[in-house]
C-alpha cells in the first residue's frame, strides 16, 4: 500500500455523513452486544435496587467508559451523580474530588469538617428521596488505602436506608485487587460484580455494520477473508476493532474500492503495527516485524 496515494479523508468517498469509527466514547454509537446489554441493565438494576458496591470490569477498550456515559445520560430517578474520572488519589483526595464534583469543596476545610460537610449534603438528597451514586472510572489504579476509604463512606447511613452507592469500573487488575485480603471487609459488600467480554465474529460483523449505517452508510461490504482477519487481529475488542476499520477505510477509499477486502486489512494492519493472531498470521508477521528492524 503506497501511503503518499492516501486522500485526507473519506467520508465523501463513501458517502457517509460521520467517521463511523471514531475512538471516542460516543452514545450515538453505542452497539446493544449481548454483553454490553446485559451489563447495563444489570447496571441499571443495581441502581434502582439500591445495591451498596457494584463493580463493572473488561479489558482496555471494551466499552466500560461508554456504558458510564449512557448511565449519566439516562434519567434515572432519585440519583445523583459524582464521577471520578481520575483515580490515582489518596484518601483525603478522594474525598475532595467528591466534593468537588458536587461543587461544595473548599481546600481549606480540615479531613474531619469535609467528612461532617459530605454526610451533611446525603441526609439532605436522603431527605428528598435521594441517594448520592459514586462512580469510580480506571479504578484499578486507587490503592488500598483509598479503597478503605469508599468502604468507610458507604457506612453513611440512616436508622432505615443507606445514603450513597459506589461503582467501580476499572480493568480485569481491579477485580485481581478486590480479592486481596486486605479488602475482605469490602469484598463482603459488593453485590453485583459484572465483566464485559469481547464480541463474537458474528458480533464483530453486526458491530461494524451498526456503526457504518449510523454514520450513515448503507450495507458494509466486506469479504469473509477480511472479516476473519479483522476479528483475529482484534480479539473482539470495540476499541481495537475500530482502530483497524478506521485505517481499512482510509486505504479502501485511496484505492478507490468500495468494499473491504482482505488485502485491504492486511495493509492496515501492517501500517497499525497490528499482528494476525491466527497462526499463519503470526508467522507472517514475525518475519514482517523483523525484516522491519533490520
Amino acid at each position: 500500500m503506497d501511503n503518499n496515494s492516501l486522500i485526507p479523508d473519506y467520508i465523501d468517498f463513501f458517502g457517509l455523513q460521520d467517521h463511523p469509527f471514531k475512538l471516542t466514547p460516543d452514545t450515538n454509537y453505542f452497539f446493544p452486544s449481548t454483553t454490553h446489554k446485559a451489563t447495563y441493565e444489570i447496571l441499571k438494576y443495581g441502581l434502582l435496587r439500591n445495591e451498596g458496591f457494584i463493580i463493572i470490569t473488561g479489558v482496555p477498550g471494551s466499552g466500560k467508559t461508554l456504558l458510564l456515559r449512557l448511565l449519566l445520560k439516562e434519567n434515572i430517578n432519585n440519583k445523583e451523580f459524582a464521577l471520578l474520572l481520575s483515580s490515582n488519589l489518596t484518601p483525603k483526595e478522594l474525598l475532595f474530588s467528591i466534593l468537588f464534583d458536587l461543587n461544595i469543596t473548599n481546600n481549606n476545610y480540615s479531613i474531619e469538617y469535609a467528612l461532617r460537610i459530605f454526610y451533611d449534603y446525603l441526609l439532605n438528597i436522603g431527605c428528598q428521596n435521594k441517594k448520592l451514586v459514586i462512580i469510580v472510572d480506571e479504578a484499578q489504579n486507587l490503592s488500598f488505602d483509598t479503597l478503605e476509604e469508599l468502604r468507610l463512606l458507604s457506612n453513611f447511613e440512616t436508622e432505615t436506608f443507606k445514603l450513597l452507592q459506589i461503582i467501580l469500573v476499572g480493568q480485569p487488575s481491579l477485580s485481581q485487587k478486590l480479592y486481596s485480603e486486605k479488602l475482605y471487609q469490602l469484598r463482603q459488600r459488593i453485590t453485583i460484580w459484572e465483566e464485559i467480554l469481547p464480541l463474537n465474529k458474528e458480533e464483530t460483523l453486526a458491530y461494524i455494520t451498526f456503526r457504518w449505517q449510523q454514520a450513515g452508510g448503507g450495507l458494509i461490504k466486506i469479504e469473509r477473508g477480511a472479516l476473519n482477519l479483522l476479528y483475529r487481529a482484534s480479539g473482539g475488542i470495540p476499541r481495537q476493532i475500530n482502530k483497524i476499520m478506521d485505517r481499512a477505510a482510509l486505504f479502501a477509499a485511496a484505492e478507490r474500492k468500495k468494499f473491504f477486502s482482505k488485502k485491504i486489512l492486511e495493509a492496515a494492519l501492517e501500517n497499525l503495527k497490528i499482528p494476525d493472531k491466527g497462526f499463519w498470521g503470526r508467522i507472517k508477521s514475525y518475519f514482517y516485524f523483523k525484516n522491519s528492524y533490520l
